[in-house]
C-alpha cells in the first residue's frame, strides 16, 4: 500500500520468534525423546525386578517380541504366557543400556529406536516401535539380536548352519516351537517307523508335527477315504445312518468284515467291500460333483475306477490337506447338510474317556512296494480341539507286524509328548501300554 511502513518493532519480533522456531520444536523433541528413554530403562528395570505386568504392560495388545531364536516370534498374548513362569521364578533378565538412539515421526506420535545392551549373551541389540496412545506410550514391536563381530562371522555361521537346515523346514511351515517338534522323532524311531505328522491349533493358529517337508506331499487316501464316501453317500441318499451291509457269505479279507454289518461298525473295522458298495451305489457322476464341491484332496475318478480311485491309480491328497479337510468337516464349513455332518462326526468317534475324545479314521495302502498308513481326525479336551493327520512307513519293508496300532499308537504318543494329553494315559483314560 502506497505509503504504509511496518513498524520496526514488529518486524524485529516477527525474525525472532522465526529464530525462536526450531529451538522451540528441538526442546519438545527432546523432551519426548527424554521420555521414552525412562519409559524404556524401566521397561528393561521392571523386567530385571520380575514385574510381570507391568513389563507386558508396556507393550501394545497387537505388539510382537522378537528374540535372539530364529523359532522366538511372540505376540504380547504370547510373549506374556512364555515369559510368565520365568518371572514367577525369579529367573528373569537384567539388560543393561550401553547406548539408545531415538527417532519421532513428525507428529511426535510415533518413535523408532536402537539400543545396545549388556546381557548375559554379551553386547546384544534392541530395536523397535514405540507409538502413542490413549494410555500412554506403548511399545509395538521390539526385536533383540545378539551381535556377531565381523571377523567371527565365518566361525559363527558354520556352528549354527547345522542347526539353521534342520530348522528351516519347520519354520518356513509356520511352526512356533521347531525344538518342540524335533523331540517327536523318537516317537517314530522308537516304533521302527518313519513318516510325518502334523497338528494343527485353531485357537492359536499354530502348528505343531515332525518332518514338515512332507506335509505337501501326495499319498493315496486309502480308507481314509471313507470319511469322505460316508459324507456324500449320506447326502445323496445312497445310504443312511442305519443302512446294514449284508454279507453274501463270500470269505472276505479279514474275519471281521465276514458278517453283516451297520454302517458304523463297517466304518470302524474299516470294511472295504462294504464302502466299494457305497461308491457304486452313489456313481461316478455323483461321486465327481461332490468331490469337486468339497475340495477333497486330487482324486482321480471315472466310471471305470468308481469303486478302487481312492485305493490305487493316481488319487493324491497331502497330509496338510487332510488336516483342512477334517477342520472344514468339524467346523461346519462343508457344503453339507448339518444332519449329514453330525452323522459323520458320531461314526468317527474313535475312543472317549474323562475330559478326552479322540476321532478319526485310519488307511493303509501301498506305493513303490511300500506299505504305509494314516491316521487323520481330531482330538478334543475340555474346550480345546486339535486337528491331525499322522502318515507312517515302516523302516523296514519287511517287518509290519503291529502296522496297524502303531500309526494310531505315534499319534497319541505325539500328543502326549507336546503335553496335549496326560503323559501317563491313553486318550481313553487308560495307561499308556
Amino acid at each position: 500500500m502506497p505509503g504504509f511502513r511496518f513498524p520496526l518493532p514488529a518486524l524485529l519480533l516477527s525474525f525472532f520468534f522465526l529464530a525462536l522456531h526450531p529451538a522451540i520444536a528441538q526442546e519438545r523433541e527432546d523432551s519426548v525423546k527424554n521420555v521414552l528413554t525412562r519409559f524404556m530403562d524401566q521397561w528393561h528395570l521392571d523386567a530385571a525386578e520380575g514385574h510381570h505386568a507391568a513389563y507386558i504392560g508396556a507393550m501394545s495388545p497387537e505388539g510382537v517380541y522378537i528374540g535372539t531364536d530364529a523359532s522366538e516370534r511372540w505376540t504380547t498374548a504370547g510373549f506374556s504366557r512364555w515369559s510368565k513362569p520365568w518371572f514367577d521364578r525369579h529367573q528373569t533378565w537384567a539388560f543393561k543400556t550401553v547406548s539408545r538412539n531415538i527417532f519421532l515421526s513428525g507428529d511426535g506420535s510415533t518413535a523408532w529406536f536402537d539400543e545396545l545392551l549388556s546381557t548375559k549373551m554379551g553386547l546384544c541389540r534392541g530395536s523397535g516401535v514405540i507409538s502413542k496412545r490413549a494410555g500412554g506410550w506403548k511399545i509395538e514391536q521390539y526385536i533383540l539380536s545378539a551381535t556377531v563381530p565381523n571377523a567371527l562371522m565365518r566361525q559363527v555361521t558354520s556352528l549354527k548352519s547345522g542347526n539353521d537346515s534342520l530348522l528351516t523346514p519347520y519354520l518356513r511351515n509356520g511352526i512356533m516351537n521347531p525344538q518342540q517338534s524335533l523331540d517327536l522323532k523318537p516317537v517314530f524311531e522308537e516304533s521302527k517307523m518313519t513318516g510325518t505328522i502334523l497338528i494343527f491349533d485353531p485357537e492359536k493358529k499354530e502348528y505343531y508335527g515332525y518332518d514338515p517337508a512332507k506335509w505337501d506331499s501326495g499319498y493315496l487316501p486309502a480308507s481314509t477315504f471313507k470319511i469322505v464316501n460316508t459324507l456324500i453317500g449320506l447326502e445323496t441318499g445312497a445310504i443312511d445312518t442305519g443302512h446294514v451291509f449284508r454279507w453274501n457269505g463270500e470269505k472276505r479279507r479279514l474275519p471281521q468284515w465276514n458278517q453283516d454289518l451297520r454302517l458304523k461298525e463297517a466304518f470302524a473295522v474299516s470294511c472295504v467291500p462294504c464302502y466299494q458298495e457305497v461308491a457304486r451305489s452313489i456313481g461316478y457322476d455323483r461321486m465327481k460333483q461332490n468331490l469337486e464341491k468339497l475340495g477333497y484332496g486330487s482324486m482321480d475318478v471315472h466310471p471305470g475306477n468308481i469303486d478302487l480311485f481312492w485305493l490305487e491309480g493316481n488319487s493324491r491328497i497331502t497330509p496338510r490337506q487332510q488336516v483342512d479337510f477334517i477342520r472344514r468337516l468339524y467346523t461346519g464349513k462343508l457344503p453339507l447338510s448339518r444332519s449329514t455332518i453330525v452323522a459323520v462326526k458320531e461314526i468317527m468317534l474313535n475312543e472317549s474317556g474323562p475330559g478326552y475324545t479322540l476321532s478319526g479314521k485310519t488307511g493303509w495302502a501301498v506305493r513303490n512296494s511300500n506299505n504305509y498308513g494314516w491316521f487323520v481326525g481330531y482330538l478334543e479336551a475340555g474346550k480345546k480341539v486339535w486337528f491331525f493327520a499322522t502318515m507312517v512307513e515302516p523302516l523296514n519293508r519287511d517287518d509290519f507286524t503291529d502296522f496297524a496300532g502303531t500309526r494310531k499308537e505315534i499319534t497319541l504318543e505325539a500328543f502326549r509328548r507336546l503335553g496335549f494329553i496326560n503323559a501317563g494315559q491313553g486318550v481313553n483314560g487308560l495307561p499308556k501300554r
